[in-house]
């Protein structure tokens, strides 16, 4: 008898663990924001994935950094709404799985990339190469895409967008060419659909050949 109490007991756990995700709702509202904001981040792409560094130097085929822009006034949803449970009152205590809805009221219309020290003897200082660079989405959102696009997609990508549980938009930057010199560095422009223009200039950059 015991044995079964407890089976029984098991079983009924079981079922209110499936119905309560159903009885969840989840608020579908969406926030707008606008993007005032740039950070540039240096990227590790030496290896099979890049990562975050702090180091300032790369490896001549490996020059990489991540972009975010994003509101100043720091547009997060850190807590899930409550769970609505027929019959089981306010249930506060009980949060939804809920991804929180931002809209942007711009979208990137343009990314330009200056370099301030020659990369190659053809290519000198002070040259627009933005089209040198790629660029991938790491933005959590409704059109994020782990695939490599040319500057151009990656912004007409941000028109609409929807970013889920922050206000955040990301992108890594990869350089497609060996940088010959010792050094390197860059300003990265960005214009947005508003006229906008965010510009950041990223940190000297220590070119290593092995």
């Amino acid at each position: 008898m015991r044995t079964f109490k407890k089976a029984l007991l098991i079983l009924l756990i079981a079922n209110i663990i499936r119905i309560i995700p159903g009885c969840c709702t989840c608020d579908e509202s969406n926030m707008p924001f606008n993007f005032n904001k740039i950070d540039i981040t240096n990227l590790d792409n030496s290896g099979d994935w890049p990562v975050y560094t702090d180091n300032d130097t790369m490896m001549a085929g490996a020059v990489a950094f991540e972009v975010a822009i994003f509101d100043s006034l720091g547009y997060y949803f850190g807590q899930a709404p409550a769970l609505n449970l027929a019959g089981f009152g306010e249930a506060k205590a009980m949060k939804c799985d809920c991804g929180f809805q931002f809209n942007a009221q711009q979208y990137l219309s343009r990314i330009i990339i200056t370099t301030l020290y020659p990369l190659t003897p053809e290519i000198e200082a002070g040259i627009d190469v933005s089209d040198l660079f790629v660029a991938m989405s790491t933005s959590n959102s409704s059109s994020g895409s782990s695939l490599y696009n040319s500057l151009e997609t990656t912004c007409n990508q941000t028109n609409g967008k929807t970013y889920y549980d922050s206000g955040v938009e990301s992108f890594g930057l990869y350089l497609k060419t060996d940088a010959e010199n010792s050094v390197a560095r860059f300003v990265i422009k960005l214009t947005f659909s508003d006229n906008l223009v965010l510009s950041d200039t990223t940190n000297l950059i220590h070119i290593r050949n092995r």
